[in-house]
């Protein structure tokens, strides 16, 4: 749903992102499942396999589930004698996919630059 074309003319606007290359985590109980897709326009530049392997290898008994240059799945099962729970590995996960990208040049770089500036209502766009 999240990579389906959006209506614009719908009022509540749903999917839109299959442009964006994605890893979607959900945690179960007993595992957690670990999705990556990448756009065709993007396959040239980044591997959905060795994504996905790179992120799951950081965990060990983790598994690939499928294999494929738009959408690979893997799970990393729970256990507790080696400290793997699925809520607590999932955000170091997501520093790792993303620190992927990074080194492909695919996602932006973190500067620790906050002087953005704030938009606060009406009065702070011109007419």
């Amino acid at each position: 749903a999240m990579n389906a074309k959006s209506d614009p003319t719908e009022e509540e606007r749903k999917g839109g992102s299959g442009h964006i290359g994605k890893m979607v985590f959900s945690c179960g109980v007993d595992k957690l499942a670990v999705l990556a897709y990448v756009p065709e326009e993007k396959q040239g530049e980044l591997s959905c396999e060795q994504w996905l392997e790179k992120v799951l290898s950081t965990f060990p008994g983790s598994k690939m589930l499928t294999k494929d240059k738009t959408v690979s799945t893997g799970i990393i099962p729970q256990d507790s004698d080696k400290g793997i729970f699925p809520l607590k590995i999932r955000e170091p996960l997501i520093l790792e996919a993303n620190n992927f990208l990074r080194k492909l040049g695919l996602f932006p770089e973190d500067n620790g630059d906050d002087d953005d500036e704030y938009v606060f209502g009406d009065d702070d766009f011109p007419s």
